[in-house]
């Protein structure tokens, strides 16, 4: 082991990790601070989770260790981890050292306790496989065999070794996410093994469930279109659907659904990135993604209805007000965001500006209502709405004063 230049810890991860170590020196037990904490620790990067690993049983540990600090623990006996959160909100993880295999690829491991380098030789990423001991120094001993910080250096995610895609074939879309996450590039025969995977089926292989989260995650990152760009040259988007690509297009899109989605407030939703990334798609394929996915009820309806949803929104440019805000209405949040995104600009700012007065100005009658009253189905209903629905956003009338307005709005 050798002491890294980086020199003592920051203040911040010696205050979180203080009570921690206190009670591994009081119990002789070996402490390490491992993962992404150390990789960001390196970079210069925010540390906002601790993953921390003890050479020793981590269920009984961290159960002393939440009766020390009045927190909650969460344990899984199984996989020898244990959550602790803490009264002020923040939350430590704690790991026994642990070795592991994987029975079928895809499947999750079979793991067993084991040594601080048995523990990082299970790890996915050069990057990811270092440790730093903390005992009494506040200057930790550094553990990097696989050679983390030169792959830091070199902006490089590198496997640890060739199989490592078909022990556990998640990590394909995490060497995306992470590249994507650090600026990094994908090196040459990680990128190779990824490919290796993904020609044998072993990427096919796993559940919609994990594909789904992966999936979730990755439209997390800061670059969108730069993610599905890599899943798409590595392969990696086929085992969602075949028809999936990338091209220049679907970069605009992403793009610029990261816009508008930023100025709706719908950033957060994952599911806006995948429906741009769908685009044109036809209605068997939207439906092959959302069992793939294994989507629940509410995302799967709006993946299946796609493909209308797009033609409905990009076919109302010469809609009325009112027949728009009804096509509108009749969507979910992500699909209007995503539609607006393949719009032209001008239809665009058009379907988002209705969108944000629906909720507040949404007509309380219907066409049906006109009908009721006299008014013979045409087009003289669609202007009367439209009419309507604009005379509400002005401020013109009341929710009260519609059918009135309306009705004669039709007949003039």
């Amino acid at each position: 082991m050798t002491r890294p230049p980086v020199g003592a810890l920051p203040p911040d991860v010696l205050r979180r990790i203080a009570p921690v170590r206190k009670l591994a020196l009081e119990t002789g037990t070996t402490l390490y601070l491992v993962g992404g904490a150390v990789r960001d620790l390196l970079l210069g990067r925010a540390i906002t989770d601790l993953d921390l690993v003890v050479e020793a049983d981590a269920v009984v540990f961290a159960r002393r260790l939440a009766h020390d600090l009045h927190a909650a623990v969460e344990t899984h006996r199984r996989f020898g981890t244990a959550v602790l959160r803490l009264p002020e909100g923040e939350r430590l993880d704690v790991a026994t050292a642990r070795a592991e295999d994987y029975e079928t690829p895809g499947a999750l491991p079979r793991v067993r306790a084991g040594s601080i380098d048995d523990d990082l030789a299970r790890r996915d990423f050069t990057v990811n496989a270092m440790a730093m001991r903390i005992g009494r120094s506040n200057r930790p001993d550094f553990l990097d065999p696989f050679g983390g910080r030169r792959d830091l250096r070199a902006r490089l995610v590198r496997a640890l070794h060739p199989r490592s895609f078909f022990d556990d074939p998640t990590r394909a879309f995490r060497a995306v996410r992470y590249a994507n996450r650090l600026g990094f590039l994908i090196e040459r025969s990680t990128r190779a093994a990824i490919r290796a995977a993904v020609a044998a089926g072993a990427v096919d292989r796993i559940s919609g469930d994990r594909l789904r989260r992966e999936i979730v995650l990755l439209f997390a990152e800061p670059d969108r279109a730069a993610a599905v760009s890599e899943m798409a040259a590595l392969g990696l988007s086929r085992t969602i659907h075949p028809a999936l690509a990338s091209d220049q297009g679907v970069a605009r899109r992403l793009r610029r659904a990261e816009r508008i989605a930023t100025q709706t407030g719908r950033n957060g939703s994952w599911l806006v990135y995948l429906l741009s990334w769908m685009g044109d798609l036809p209605t068997d394929a939207a439906a092959a993604v959302a069992r793939r996915l294994n989507l629940s009820t509410a995302p799967a309806k709006a993946v299946r209805g796609w493909p209308m949803a797009r033609k409905s929104l990009g076919e109302s440019a010469d809609l009325g007000a009112a027949r728009l805000a009804e096509r509108i209405e009749a969507l979910d949040d992500d699909s209007v965001v995503a539609a607006a995104a393949e719009a032209s600009a001008p239809l665009a700012r058009r379907i988002l500006s209705i969108a944000e007065a629906a909720p507040q100005f949404r007509l309380t009658i219907r066409g049906q209502d006109l009908v009721a009253a006299g008014i013979p189905p045409g087009p003289a209903i669609g202007r009367a709405l439209s009419a309507t629905l604009s005379a509400r956003q002005d401020g013109a009338i009341q929710p009260e004063q519609e059918l009135a307005f309306a009705l004669k709005a039709a007949r003039s």
